[in-house]
């Protein structure tokens, strides 16, 4: 019989699984819209599709389900203020520098940046996922992506010795 737990606990343990941070946006550069998450991954890579998960009681949500394309900017180690801010936290003398990328707002500094074309959107429990199609990308290798663990910000740090990034396909572990 399965343990029974509460959404607090459930909470606590996915905080487990270190991630990246992404500010996804929407509308137009003028006046976008844009918010934290970190439910964000890669989809597919032929052809190449992202997925955002985004809570329905969020106003991106709204943003996101009568959008045709959506940016998402990951975020770089020196942007953490740029994350509080669009989770909705107060940062005093924060202001937010926006650029485009293929005619979509994007984050301006951020370690990558994309534009990517709504294609599905699927229910999920709470959530809707948001799947996009890559138009185009912005890598800024210079800037080392800013993480997230348990309810806390964070730096990568590679192991000594570990080698550098490669070009080569991954290996098949099946």
């Amino acid at each position: 019989m399965p343990r029974a737990f509460d959404s607090r606990a459930f909470r606590n343990a996915l905080g487990r699984f270190a991630t990246g941070v992404i500010v996804v946006t929407a509308g137009p550069r003028r006046a976008p819209h844009a918010m934290t998450a970190n439910a964000f991954l890669s989809g597919s890579l032929a052809p190449p599709l992202v997925v955002v998960s985004v809570g329905r009681k969020a106003r991106m949500h709204e943003r996101l389900a009568g959008a045709r394309r959506f940016g998402v900017s990951i975020l770089a180690e020196a942007q953490e203020p740029a994350s509080r801010h669009f989770a909705g936290q107060a940062v005093p003398g924060f202001s937010p520098a926006f650029g485009e990328l293929a005619g979509v707002p994007v984050l301006a500094h951020a370690a990558v940046v994309m534009a990517a074309r709504i294609e599905h959107r699927y229910g999920c429990g709470d959530h809707t996922l948001f799947v996009g199609a890559v138009e185009d990308l912005a890598v800024n290798t210079a800037a080392p992506p800013l993480l997230y663990f348990e309810g806390r910000y964070g730096i990568l740090q590679a192991f000594p010795g570990t080698p550098g990034r490669s070009d080569e396909p991954y290996p098949s572990f099946f």
